[in-house]
């Protein structure tokens, strides 16, 4: 099993990566996931930001000697919330409608939600000498 580090610095990547295409591409990310109700291009930016941040504070929290338990609460509730409003926006056909983005969302919130069970999954090592 992956250590709470290394689940932590996987979730940065991904985190970091996804920011990234979305500050850069918006448009192109916002047409892959719907045709015909793309999300603006701000939201898209916004999104994007606010992963990035995040995945410098996974980071961060990475390379603490023994993170704190609220620490990894944080980021793995963060993950089941990016998993339901991943989930929301797919069952309402909010800005998430081509097949193609169906897909995509679905696989990168059963990641996310993945990084957040995995993490809360090494709780129990952080006080393990």
């Amino acid at each position: 099993m992956l250590s709470l580090p290394q689940v932590m610095y996987l979730n940065a990547t991904s985190c970091i990566v996804f920011g990234v295409l979305f500050l850069i591409a918006p448009l192109k990310v916002g047409l892959f996931l719907s045709q015909h109700s793309t999300l603006p291009t701000l939201v898209v930016m916004t999104v994007g930001g606010i992963l990035v941040i995040n995945g410098f504070h996974l980071i961060w929290g990475a390379r603490q000697s023994k993170p704190k338990e609220w620490l990894v609460w944080y980021f793995s509730l963060g993950d089941f919330l990016w998993v339901l409003a991943s989930l929301v926006m797919v069952i309402l056909g909010i800005g998430i409608t081509s097949s193609m983005g169906i897909l995509a969302t679905v696989l990168v919130a059963v990641m996310v939600g993945s990084f957040g069970i995995l993490q809360l999954a090494q709780l129990k090592n952080i006080n393990r000498p």
